[in-house]
C-alpha cells in the first residue's frame, strides 16, 4: 500500500509539474498533505502497530493524525526531475509505511510566472573550484527537460491526455488513467 500510494504521489507531482510548464510558471516549495483511512484504527493488526497521534475526523470518528510536510527546492524551477525527487524524498521521510492513504494532495506554493525569476540578474565570483562545464551541462539538460515538456503538453493537447504515458502509469496502483477520464 505504501508503494502504491508514492506511484501516485509521483503522478499526482508529474501532473502539477506539467500543468506549472503550461501555466508559465516556476514555484520554489512544495507541499504534501496524506490523510490516512479510518479502517486503520478499526483493523486490530494496523491498530496494535500504530502509536502515533489520534485525532477525530468531522464526522466525530478516530482517525490517524494525517502526514503533513513541506520541502523548500534550492531556487524556482518547473523541472520534473527535481520537484519529483523533493516530494519523493518528503513522501518516504513523513509518511508511515504501515497505514492506509485515503487522500492524497500535493501542493506547490510560491508560484511565480518564469518571467519575473529570470530578471531578477544573480552575479557570481569565479573561483578556481568550481566545475563551470558541469554547470553548463546541466543548464543545457534542464534546457532539453523544459522542450521536452513543451513537447509532451502539445502532444496531449492535440491527441488526449492519455496520448503519452509513462512506463509507472501502466504500473499496478497507477493512477493517471483513470483520472484523466474523470472529468
Amino acid at each position: 500500500v505504501f508503494t502504491k500510494a508514492r506511484l501516485v504521489v509521483q503522478e499526482m507531482t508529474d501532473l502539477l509539474v506539467l500543468d506549472l510548464v503550461d501555466k508559465g510558471l516556476v514555484t520554489n516549495q512544495m507541499v504534501l498533505t496524506v490523510g490516512y483511512d479510518i479502517d486503520n484504527l478499526k483493523k486490530s493488526s494496523l491498530r496494535k502497530n500504530y502509536h502515533g497521534e489520534i485525532t477525530t475526523d468531522r464526522y466525530g470518528r478516530k482517525i490517524p493524525k494525517h502526514a503533513h510536510g513541506t520541502t523548500n527546492l534550492k531556487s524556482y524551477t518547473s523541472s520534473t526531475k527535481q520537484i519529483v525527487e523533493a516530494v519523493l524524498k518528503l513522501y518516504d521521510n513523513i509518511v508511515d509505511p504501515n497505514l492506509l492513504v485515503r487522500r492524497i494532495t500535493v501542493v506547490a506554493n510560491h508560484v511565480l510566472p518564469e518571467t519575473d525569476v529570470k530578471k531578477e540578474t544573480a552575479f557570481e565570483q569565479m573561483d578556481l573550484f568550481t566545475d563551470y562545464a558541469a554547470l553548463e551541462r546541466e543548464k543545457k539538460r534542464k534546457e532539453r527537460e523544459l522542450r521536452l515538456q513543451e513537447a509532451v503538453l502539445d502532444i496531449k493537447a492535440r491527441y488526449g491526455k492519455n496520448a503519452v504515458l509513462k512506463g509507472t502509469n501502466l504500473l499496478e496502483g497507477a493512477t493517471m488513467r483513470e483520472r484523466n477520464e474523470q472529468i
